[in-house]
C-alpha cells in the first residue's frame, strides 16, 4: 500500500476494504450536492468505480489525521506522455473544514506529483460554479479558470508546477511551522503493478538504501 506522509497528515491510498466508508460518505448530501455525478450510489456501482479506479492511472488516498479518516484526495487518469492529470478532495469530517489539514493534505500529493516523481507539468480540477470557498481556496494555491466556461456549471481549473512552487513556498513553510513537522515527505509502500514505473522506481531504492543502512557495521 502506497503511503504519503508530512505535516502530521498520512494519505493512504485506497484498497477495497475502504471503499464502503467512502461510499457511504459519498452519499452524504452535504458532500454529493458538490459533485457532478449525484445520484445514489450503490455498493455495486461502487465496486465498479473501485475497478474502475484501482490500476496504475488513478491514485485515490484516504486522507488521515490524527489516527482518524477524513476525507479523500485524489489525482486520476494520469496522462504521463503529456505529463498532466485531474485532481479532486473532498473532507467529510466537517471539524476540519476550515483547518489547515486539507491544504497540508494537497501540498503532499501535489509534491509528490510535481516535484518528487516529476511525471507532471499541471494539474486539472473541476468546482462547482457556486462553490466559492473551493475557489478561493484553490485560486491560493495557484489554479486559475480555463475560459470560456460561462455555461457550465463545473468549472475546470488548471494549476502549472511553475505557478504551484511559485505560490506555495510561504504556505509550506507555513505548514511545517504550524505542525513542527521539518522532515522530508515519508514515503513507504510495495512494488506494484498497480503503480506507475516510476513510482515502484522510488520505492526500490529506498528500500535498498535502508537495506544498505540495516547492514552496516555501525547501524547497531
Amino acid at each position: 500500500m502506497l503511503t504519503l506522509s508530512q505535516y502530521g497528515v498520512t494519505l493512504k491510498r485506497v484498497t477495497e476494504h475502504d471503499i464502503e466508508e467512502i461510499r457511504y460518505w459519498r452519499n452524504q448530501p452535504f458532500i454529493r450536492n458538490t459533485m457532478q455525478f449525484r445520484k445514489h450510489i450503490t455498493k455495486k456501482m461502487q465496486q465498479e468505480w473501485f475497478q474502475s479506479i484501482n490500476n496504475k492511472y488513478n491514485y485515490y488516498f484516504i486522507i488521515q489525521y490524527k489516527d482518524k479518516n477524513i476525507g479523500i484526495i485524489n489525482v486520476r487518469d494520469v496522462n504521463l506522455k503529456e505529463m498532466y492529470g485531474e485532481g479532486g478532495i473532498f473532507i467529510w469530517d466537517k471539524s476540519y473544514w476550515d483547518t489547515f489539514v486539507p491544504s497540508f493534505a494537497t501540498f503532499i500529493l501535489l509534491d509528490f506529483i510535481f516535484n518528487i516523481l516529476n511525471i507532471s507539468t499541471k494539474s486539472f480540477i473541476r468546482i462547482l460554479k457556486t462553490n466559492k470557498k473551493a475557489i478561493a481556496y484553490n485560486q491560493t494555491i495557484g489554479y486559475v479558470e480555463v475560459p470560456y466556461q460561462e455555461n457550465k456549471q463545473h468549472r475546470v481549473y488548471v494549476l502549472t508546477r511553475e505557478d504551484y512552487n511559485r505560490k506555495t513556498k510561504k504556505l509550506k513553510r507555513a505548514a511545517q511551522l504550524l505542525s513542527k513537522d521539518f522532515e522530508p515527505m515519508r514515503i513507504s509502500g510495495e512494488v506494484s503493478p498497480i503503480n506507475i514505473q516510476e513510482i515502484n522506481n522510488l520505492l526500490t531504492e529506498q528500500q535498498s538504501k535502508l537495506n544498505v543502512k540495516n547492514s552496516s557495521p555501525n547501524s547497531n
